[in-house]
Parts: C-alpha cells; structure tokens; sequence
C-alpha cells in the first residue's frame, strides 16, 4: 500500500468510525485543560524572570494569597483542588489507555474482523494498558513537552550563550531521532503483544529496514496533521478569549453574568479544541498502524521466504 493510499484509509476511516473518534477526543479535553496551565504558568514564569530584567517570584505572597483565597472562599478552594487532582489523574491515564485501544480498532477495522464494536477498544486498552504507560513515562522523556520544560527553565536561569544554544540543539537532534526509532514501537506492543524493550529494539529495525517508505510516511505526516498547531494557537486564544469576554460583560453588565458567560465562552471553545485535536490524533495513529500493518506483513513475508 501507497503512503497517498495509507492517508486515504486512514481518513476515511476516521470519518466512518465515529466511535473510534472517541478514544481520541476524550483524553485530548484533559490535555488541553493541562496544556493551558502548563502555557499559563510558563508565560508568568517568564514574565518575572531576570532573562527580562524582572524579578523572581515571590512566593510568600503567592502563599498569602492562596490561603487567603481559601480562607474566604472554603468550597471553591476544596472544589479546584479535587478538579485538578481529577483532571491530573485523567491526564496520565487516559492516553495510553485510549492510544490502545485506538491501535487495536484500526487493525481489527482494516483486517475486515466480525462482530468488532467500538466498545472493544476499552478491553484492548485495558489488556496493553501497564506497557502502553510504560511505554508513555520513557518516551515522555524525550519528547516534546520534556524538551519545552527544559529550554524554558534553562533559558530563565541561564540566559542565551553559544553554548547552550548548541547543547539544547543537540537534546533537540537526540529526541528528534529517537522518536523516530521508536515510532512502531506502540504498534508492536499492542498487536504482537511485546514487551516494552523488544517493542524499541523491534521498532527500530523496522525504521532503518523501510527508511525510505518511513521517512516519507513521516513528513506526509508532518505536513497534513496540524495538530499541533491547533493546539498551540487554540491553547494561546483560550485565555485570551475568556478574559475578554470577561472584562467586556463585567464593565459592561452584572459582573456574576459576565463571569458566567466567559466561563461558558471558554468551555466551548476548550471542547472545540479537544474534539479537532482528538480527530486529528486518531487519524495519525490510524495512518501510522496501518503503515505498520504493510511493513510488518512484508517482514513476516521475507522470514517465511528464508
């Protein structure tokens, strides 16, 4: 199968598959909830660091004002914190859960299997679920998010020297081809049923065996899922937004109506984001099982042929 026919199915089929839809936009409302505390608290900490000549945070009034707000407000404080622990959990949890269950769906759509529900996945990602978190925590390590942190807290601390810039771009080159290395590895995990060490080493020689079809494959990829970007520009217009709207109807109308709208505008907007970003995700996982379903009934080809 053709990349250009790989694309085809894999859209197709996340179009038809509207169950299938689910397993991606469920735990892309968590990571869009996180990902704008996670934008929220690196814009204050690079607004009062010294690399912008301000200075640091001062926690005892950001202490004061925690426990002054919870001191006053008793229930919306206990309310936020089991939210955030909730939100916290669901974030962890629900990806590798879901990427399982999405993996597992596609081959069982694509190989035409009978009586296959969308319901299934829940006992696929259940099944794969301790390797597919394993597999998560050890390429979160390299991955993009990771990387993020570490250019933030090194620039804040650090300022820019030659130096750094080379060294960042080298961690940077690193993640960049090891997750490329190891971009089968989920695929291995869950339809082969692989431990997590075999599944990179298995990953691996499948990448540099059909680099050609890979490489290829990944930047058709690149190009078309703009994920990300909706994520980064949705993320950045969130706040934005809830705070315009907020200010517009406080100054303008009651301020309880203008909060209410604001929060209700935000959701909204927040759902937007989680429901493209989860179709988005699913169609790249899909396109990358089916790849992998190709390569890997080549390989099982060329063994029994030995």
């Amino acid at each position: 199968m053709k990349c250009s026919e790989v694309i085809k199915t894999a859209w197709r089929m996340t179009n038809n598959e509207r169950g299938l839809v689910w397993y991606g936009v469920i735990p892309a409302f968590f990571g869009t909830l996180v990902g704008i505390g996670y934008l929220v608290y690196q814009f204050l900490a690079f607004r009062s660091s010294p690399f912008f000549g301000a200075k640091e945070f001062d926690f005892n009034k950001i202490e004061s004002f925690v426990l002054g707000f919870a001191g006053n407000h008793p229930t919306l404080a206990i309310l936020f914190v089991v939210s955030a622990v909730i939100v916290g959990i669901l974030y962890f949890i629900l990806p590798p859960f879901c990427e399982g269950g999405i993996i597992g769906l596609t081959s069982a759509i694509y190989k035409k299997k009978e009586g296959v529900k969308s319901s299934d996945g829940i006992a696929i990602g259940a099944h794969h679920f301790l390797r597919m978190f394993e597999f998560r925590m050890v390429i979160g390590s390299f991955g993009f998010i990771y990387f993020l942190t570490v250019i933030s807290l090194t620039i804040r601390k650090l300022g820019t020297p030659s130096w750094l810039v080379f060294f960042l771009g080298f961690i940077f080159l690193a993640s960049l081809v090891m997750s490329f290395l190891f971009i089968y590895a989920q695929n291995f995990i869950v339809l082969e049923n692989r431990k997590l060490i075999p599944s990179f080493s298995g990953s691996a020689q499948l990448v540099i065996s059909n680099f050609g079809k890979t490489i290829l494959m990944w930047l058709l990829m690149l190009l078309i899922s703009i994920r990300v970007v909706i994520n980064v520009v949705l993320i950045f217009l969130i706040p934005a937004l809830v705070a315009f709207v907020a200010n517009f109807f406080v100054s303008v109308i009651a301020f309880t109506f203008g909060i209410v709208l604001a929060t209700l505008v935000g959701f909204a907007v927040i759902l937007l984001a989680s429901y493209l970003a989860g179709v988005l995700h699913v169609f790249t996982t899909a396109a990358w099982t089916l790849t992998f379903l190709n390569l890997d009934s080549h390989r099982v080809e060329k063994l029994l042929e030995k």
